[in-house]
């Protein structure tokens, strides 16, 4: 029997866990593998997880307050340990009555951020979160492909564009950033027959074209902001940067719709609870759309411009749409560096530093040493 099933049968698993908030607490350590607890459970063992951005602001406590929240919602509240990770690719291991998919099925799913996550050999998820991995991805794209590319299609939707669906007038959309979400988000406008405008660092843009940009502008370059202006007027323009809403109204662009990922929805939230926070966040918005509204009438439709913002969105169909795209060769993920499952703690400081160029993963497939 090998090491992963006497894990299992032991019950118990290597984790990455975080006991408290705070730099410094994240530990490999041995926990109970997660029991099934409903018929459209799944226990998946995982090969292959990625690191994300929210990850890392989880360890400091970024959107506490409102992922408890969710788990008191969900008859939950346990906080701590906490294992991070959202998104994975793994094989089935256990499958609840409820679900069609069996064990030894390579699957590849998310975790919400309020569930125990995927950094750890195995993880407890709902059947509807995961779906069938494409042959055409390895373990490492696999693993790091869902949470970003389903915060992208979430995204296009909220600047009113079907991700990878043709329109009859295909859309002319900025995408600002080509980290994650926004290389997840490019293939996906591509695929919809959209004219993209890329705004990156330079030694992206090749990357860029290759995806299928009609053009690839440098944010170093001293005349970004004109060419930023002349490449328009945009239907939508997607913040993938970290920019935020207030951006929308900082150029003399033209646009309709100015799509976010960066909300101090949550940050609010930490700082003065649930509804106050939720409260000031809802007034932020309002003054970033009055913002956006400045800059002039919008090119299409008769709405001024606005500003919206977006989140994460599991969703069983773009699991499934991610899957056909990828095995028609429409949709890959760039991975930087694949870590094995001990050396977690390089990898979060690797993510810490910043400028990745392409997914940073765990490898719970790779033998100990």
């Amino acid at each position: 029997m090998s090491g992963w099933g006497r894990g299992l049968h032991a019950g118990r698993m290597q984790a990455w866990r975080v006991h408290a908030y705070g730099s410094g607490e994240l530990r490999l350590e041995q926990a109970r593998v997660p029991a099934l607890r409903a018929p459209d459970d799944v226990l998946v063992r995982v090969r292959a997880a990625s690191l994300n951005p929210l990850d890392l602001g989880m360890i400091g406590g970024y959107g506490a307050r409102v992922l408890n929240t969710l788990r008191k919602l969900e008859g939950s509240d346990v906080e701590f340990p906490l294992v991070l990770g959202r998104d994975f690719v793994g094989e089935v291991e256990l499958a609840g009555a409820a679900t069609a998919l069996r064990p030894g099925e390579r699957v590849w799913g998310v975790v919400p951020p309020h569930w125990q996550g995927a950094h750890a050999q195995y993880v407890l998820v709902k059947n509807r979160w995961i779906g069938p991995a494409p042959r055409s991805l390895s373990d490492s794209q696999a693993g790091g492909a869902l949470y970003a590319a389903l915060t992208a299609c979430a995204a296009l939707r909220a600047g009113g564009v079907a991700p990878a669906r043709p329109a009859r007038r295909p859309p002319r959309a900025l995408l600002l950033g080509l980290g994650g979400v926004g290389h997840a988000a490019l293939q996906l406008l591509v695929c919809g027959g959209a004219q993209v405008v890329v705004g990156c660092s330079d030694d992206l843009r090749a990357r860029a074209t290759e995806l299928g940009a009609v053009a690839a502008l440098d944010r170093n370059s001293p005349d970004y902001d004109r060419l930023l202006e002349e490449s328009g007027p945009y239907e939508v323009i997607l913040d993938c940067a970290g920019l935020g809403g207030a951006e929308a109204g900082a150029r003399r662009w033209r646009f309709s719709r100015y799509v976010t990922l960066s909300s101090p929805l949550l940050r609010e939230t930490d700082a003065h609870g649930v509804l106050a926070g939720t409260l000031r966040a809802a007034g932020s918005l309002a003054s970033q759309c009055a913002g956006a509204a400045r800059t002039g009438p919008a090119p299409t439709g008769p709405c001024p411009p606005h500003v919206r913002w977006a989140y994460f969105m599991p969703s069983a169909e773009d699991i499934e749409m991610l899957r056909r795209l990828a095995e028609r060769g429409k949709f890959t993920v760039q991975v930087e560096r694949s870590f094995p499952w001990w050396e977690g703690g390089a990898a979060y400081e690797r993510a810490g530093a910043g400028a990745a160029r392409g997914k940073l993963v765990l490898d719970f497939a790779a033998a100990a040493p």
